[in-house]
């Protein structure tokens, strides 16, 4: 098949479900609209190869969230979400402050699942990675699709004690026309455990650069459930050369634990090259409805021949 006639086919079929979604029937105004906020701003101390064991004051988060939804009919509900980044250190003469798009979707939901187009986490994250991105500060720094993605078409929808989810996305390519990552997975629940498999797959593309951008495959397995007074999640995740953009296939086991107000996270890539590795202890204390704050210790190793760093955070939440 060629690969320009099928990236222009399922541009089309992604604006026109978009064009749908925008002239779907509604009131004059949402009957479900809400404006939230969350500060998140702490203290740092790092003990790194570029911090040689300093203070900071730093900004964690922090965002405005607006969501909205409408009933189209009675089993048809419109929905919205745009979350907003802010950064007090962005806040300079000339500078509107604002961090950046965190999220930024619109879709529709009812007995067939749920449909959502624009910024958003992907199907790759809601059935693998996401389950053992626990820790309130840097939960995925050595795994592959842990992250919000931009311009994405998803379909979530589940079935009895099975769920699944399947987005489409443009990464930005040259001419960011292409939608050339493809992601699908399913995660089935029993009693208190669940087990999911997901996969990411990249077509061939152009980089921003103008070079070529070869397609890749990436793999993803879930198991997690209740052991003791603990939950916990273990993802691993595997992808060829071609999907990471190295020179050899890839590979990351994360371990996620949770009990009360602590949690843990150990974090183990391997991209052939190096073997980096991090480890979170958290502590959340729960200080009323709107507020908290977290403590975390984090050791961070790059494998690239520097000593391991240290990391302690204290950051305030409040919600508004």
């Amino acid at each position: 098949m060629n690969n320009k006639v099928s990236a222009r086919k399922l541009k089309i079929y992604a604006a026109g479900i978009a064009a749908a979604i925008a002239t779907l029937p509604a009131t004059s105004a949402l009957a479900d609209s809400k404006l939230v906020g969350s500060v998140r701003i702490g203290t740092t101390y790092e003990d790194r190869t570029d911090n040689d064991g300093e203070f900071f004051i730093r900004n964690f988060g922090s965002r405005l969230i607006w969501t909205g939804s409408n009933n189209i009919t009675d089993s048809l509900e419109g929905i919205a979400r745009i979350e907003l980044g802010l950064n007090p250190d962005e806040n300079a003469r000339g500078n509107s402050g604002a961090d950046r798009t965190r999220q930024l979707w619109a879709g529709v939901k009812g007995d067939f699942g749920t449909v959502k187009i624009g910024a958003q986490y992907a199907a790759f994250y809601d059935m693998v990675q996401g389950n053992t991105d626990i820790a309130w500060w840097g939960s995925c720094w050595t795994q592959l699709e842990c992250a919000r993605e931009t311009r994405v078409l998803k379909y979530n929808g589940s079935a009895g004690d099975l769920s699944y989810a399947a987005s489409v996305e443009a990464r930005s390519d040259a001419d960011e026309a292409a939608l050339d990552e493809f992601e699908f997975g399913v995660n089935y629940g029993f009693g208190s455990f669940t087990v999911g498999a997901a996969a990411s797959i990249h077509a061939d593309a152009i980089a921003a650069d103008g070079t070529d951008d070869p397609g890749g495959t990436l793999i993803g397995l879930l198991a997690k459930g209740d052991i003791g007074p603990a939950s916990v999640a273990v993802t691993f995740q595997t992808g060829d050369e071609d999907f990471a953009n190295s020179a050899d296939d890839v590979s990351n086991l994360t371990i996620a634990a949770s009990a009360g107000s602590f949690y843990g996270l150990y974090n183990q890539g391997d991209s052939g090259d190096a073997s980096p590795f991090f480890a979170t202890l958290g502590y959340t204390l729960n200080l009323g409805d709107s507020a908290l704050m977290y403590f975390e210790a984090q050791t961070v190793d790059n494998d690239d021949g520097e000593d391991a760093g240290i990391i302690g955070r204290a950051t305030f939440k409040y919600d508004f």
